[in-house]
C-alpha cells in the first residue's frame, strides 16, 4: 500500500502540471499510468485488508467499501467540472494530490502500527 499512497499523488501532480504546460502527449500518459497503478495498488491492499479483518462478514464488508467508493464516484463529477474552471489542470490536481496526500500516505502508517487495535475494537473482525 505504501508505493500505491506515493504514486498516486505523484501522477495527479505529472498528469495536471503537463496538460497545464500542453507538453508531449507522453508525458501526460505517463501521470495516468502512475494514477492507475497507485489507485490499483491501493485497492487492492484495501480489499485485502477486509477480506482478511472480516472473514466471516467478508461480503458484507466489501459492500460496505464499495457503497463507499461509489460515493465518491458519484460526488467528484458534481465539483470537478467548477474545480478545474476556477484553478486550471495544474493547480486543481495539486489539490487532489495534496488530498491523496493527507488522507492516503498515513493510512499504511496508520494501519500497521494501530491495525490490531482496530481490529480488536470491532466484534466482527479476527
Amino acid at each position: 500500500m505504501v508505493p500505491g499512497s506515493l504514486l498516486l499523488p505523484i501522477g495527479c501532480l505529472i498528469v495536471g502540471w503537463t496538460s497545464e504546460a500542453h507538453t508531449h502527449w507522453i508525458a501526460v500518459d505517463i501521470g495516468m499510468a502512475l494514477v492507475g497503478t497507485g489507485i490499483i495498488l491501493s485497492f487492492q491492499c484495501i480489499q485485502t485488508y477486509i477480506l482478511e479483518c472480516f472473514q466471516l462478514h467478508a461480503a458484507s464488508a466489501i459492500a460496505a467499501v464499495a457503497f463507499l467508493r461509489s460515493l465518491a464516484s458519484f460526488g467528484f463529477p458534481l465539483f470537478a467540472p467548477a474545480m478545474y474552471d476556477a484553478l486550471g489542470f495544474g493547480n486543481g490536481n495539486t489539490v487532489l494530490a495534496v488530498a491523496a496526500n493527507v488522507l492516503g500516505c498515513p493510512a499504511p502508517w496508520i494501519f500497521w502500527y494501530y491495525g490490531e487495535r482496530i481490529r480488536n475494537s470491532s466484534r466482527h473482525a479476527h
